[in-house]
């Protein structure tokens, strides 16, 4: 554009910072140990560092403290926090650290070596270092440590450390058997696996604290109180910083954080920081794409401005309230789960008036929208000025939001639309029992909550892959060849004779002081089908009790719990091995008759048809 910036060019542009957030652009990863002053911004020191911190200086400190987890966990921003405390305070807590083993997988030579000379005194040869020694830290990725205890022979390296693989083989609970560590080195090791840290679900959860960061008024937040908002002069068009303010208010953050912990339960595993800082972002920008002259310096501040002088009341419209980006969502992303679980689509009362009440009463509409995008100080003026246009009835953009949906979603963001609880209650119990260390081998508060997820479970095993006949539950006891005209079942009370319990969480069983750190939350109930173990995540779970209520799953989620079959199967060969359980023979072929077959002493056996 032409003529004077409508801002101050001199003040940091807070729309570059969003693009700068997400996971293709430089600011996903921390490099060389030195965050950008965005992630220092956007990944503040939190509860998880103040736990560490008080960690270290106790009496019983560890004197290895090992940061790992996949990438985009967040070891290097939890490790420079530390660090940064260190140095503040000069304490004396972390001593050596060594934590350039965060991006790569696989050690090569130069790396191998210092690893090795770094970890020498948790060697199998040393003794240990003295109590007096300040705690040692590392942060590595778990293909890292993997590869450095595998390929450490190959590297030509004299040490050995068949204590600390042992140590870490255990805590992150990985397959396979390992030696016992000495009792030394597994007191001296604290191992803090980050994928186990909760980040979204709950209020103070990661992803509830970064949205809250993204409050343009925030001095503290991510723009730094975005100084150059002061001084522009088409605020009024700027739909990215008003959606930072909606979705950065106490409700705004509320219907997406409990929208996200519902996709982590639906995955069976915690979101990864870098995704939500992506998703925050695309939703903030809710299709900004900017475009700028060369002049501009790739300042993404310039397509506001364009717009604005276009006129373009339609992309105002569509970008206000994330709709376009939850409109447009690409498959396969955060932001599209996230557009799944909008209450808007629920058939619901409350979202069809919602809907359909749009447009009849103007006022009301602006009203409404002004009100429920509001952030803590008040409404942007964008979304003032959006609610004007709403309120006038223009058309908007083809393949945009409707007026309907926007006013829906605004909804949403206040909490005037909710999304029900998607988690079972039966499912949500058990899983806090799980949470608090209970399994069935050991009888306490949650026995009903165990027993009763287990009878839901057997019920749904017997109808996926068995047959339920008056009270009686039979299973396979083979797979009949093609052409067969009948199968044999054996009867079999899983739970009853222990072939269907929940065993510890492993990774609170195995782990509990690192666990205990991050605040871990299990996601899925760990079953054991005879000798399987058996992850059951909410899809799962909802497949075996819809099977129970009598909807036959398709032969596509069969073949997804292709273990479950195979542990069920296994369990009718070994009952059928044991005399006294009643059998079932089922034809198989157009009557679909069934006889119910009862041993009786001396070889005699009692054929009844049964229904």
């Amino acid at each position: 554009m032409n003529g004077p910036a409508p801002f101050d060019r001199s003040l940091p542009s807070p729309l570059r910072v969003l693009t700068q957030l997400r996971a293709n652009a430089s600011e996903a990863v921390v490099r060389d140990q030195k965050p950008s002053t965005v992630q220092q911004l956007m990944a503040p020191s939190g509860p998880l560092e103040d736990a560490l911190w008080d960690a270290l200086g106790r009496e019983d400190a560890p004197r290895l403290l090992i940061l790992t987890g996949s990438a985009g966990s967040g070891k290097s921003a939890t490790m420079n926090h530390l660090l940064e405390r260190e140095q503040a305070t000069r304490e004396g807590r972390i001593g050596l650290h060594l934590a350039d083993a965060t991006h790569s997988d696989s050690p090569d030579q130069e790396q191998a070596e210092r690893l090795a000379h770094f970890l020498s005194d948790f060697s199998d040869s040393a003794g240990g270092i003295t109590a007096s020694e300040p705690c040692r830290l590392i942060a590595m990725n778990i293909g890292m440590a993997l590869r450095f205890f595998h390929d450490l022979a190959k590297q030509g390296s004299a040490l050995r450390f068949t204590g600390l693989e042992a140590v870490l083989h255990r805590r992150l609970n990985l397959p396979g058997r390992a030696a016992e560590p000495p009792a030394w080195l597994d007191a001296a090791v604290l191992v803090v696996n980050l994928d186990h840290r909760p980040t979204a679900g709950r209020r103070g959860d990661l992803f509830d604290l970064l949205l809250q960061r993204l409050d343009p008024d925030l001095p503290e937040g991510v723009f730094e109180g975005a100084a150059r908002c002061g001084t522009c002069t088409v605020r009024e068009w700027c739909w990215p910083m008003a959606n930072a303010t909606a979705i950065s208010s106490d409700h705004g953050r509320a219907a997406l954080n409990t929208a996200a912990g519902d996709i982590a339960l639906a995955r069976g595993r915690h979101l990864h920081p870098r995704a939500l800082w992506d998703a925050a972002a695309e939703l903030a920008l809710s299709g900004l794409e900017s475009q700028p002259a060369a002049h501009t310096d790739g300042d993404p501040c310039f397509r506001i401005a364009e717009l604005a002088a276009e006129g373009a009341e339609s992309q105002l419209l569509n970008g206000i309230g994330c709709n376009n980006a939850l409109e447009q969502a690409r498959a396969g992303t955060l932001v599209a789960e996230l557009a799944a679980r909008d209450p808007s689509y629920a058939p619901t009362k409350a979202a069809h008036e919602f809907i359909t009440d749009t447009g009849l009463a103007p006022e009301e509409d602006q009203r409404r929208l002004t009100t429920w995008l509001a952030g803590r100080t008040g409404p942007h003026p964008a979304v003032t000025h959006a609610a004007r246009i709403l309120a006038r009835g223009r058309s908007f953009a083809p393949g945009g939001a409707a007026p309907g949906r926007i006013i829906a979603r605004a909804a949403w963001f206040a909490g005037e639309l909710t999304t029900s609880s998607t988690l079972p209650p039966e499912f949500e119990q058990a899983l806090l029992a799980i949470g608090h260390g209970a399994s069935s081998d050991e009888p306490g508060d949650y026995d009903a909550a165990l027993y009763d997820a287990l009878q839901i479970i057997e019920e749904g095993l017997a109808e996926v892959f068995g047959v339920t006949s008056s009270l009686e539950r039979y299973f396979p006891t083979s797979s009949p060849p093609p052409g067969v005209s009948a199968d044999l079942l054996v009867e079999a009370k899983l739970q009853d004779r222990g072939w269907l319990s929940f065993h510890p969480d492993l990774a609170l069983a195995r782990n509990p002081r690192g666990s205990m750190l991050v605040r871990y939350r299990p996601l899925v109930l760990p079953l054991m089908v005879d000798d399987r173990s058996i992850a059951v995540d909410v899809p799962l779970w909802r497949l075996l009790v819809e099977a129970a209520a009598g909807t036959i799953p398709s032969s596509i989620e069969l073949e997804r719990f292709l273990a479950l079959r195979q542990a069920v199967r296994a369990i009718g060969i070994k009952a059928a091995a044991e005399p006294g359980h009643p059998l079932l023979v089922r034809d198989l072929e157009g009557s679909g008759r069934r006889f119910r077959i009862v041993p009786r002493p001396g070889r005699v056996l009692r054929v009844t048809e049964v229904s």
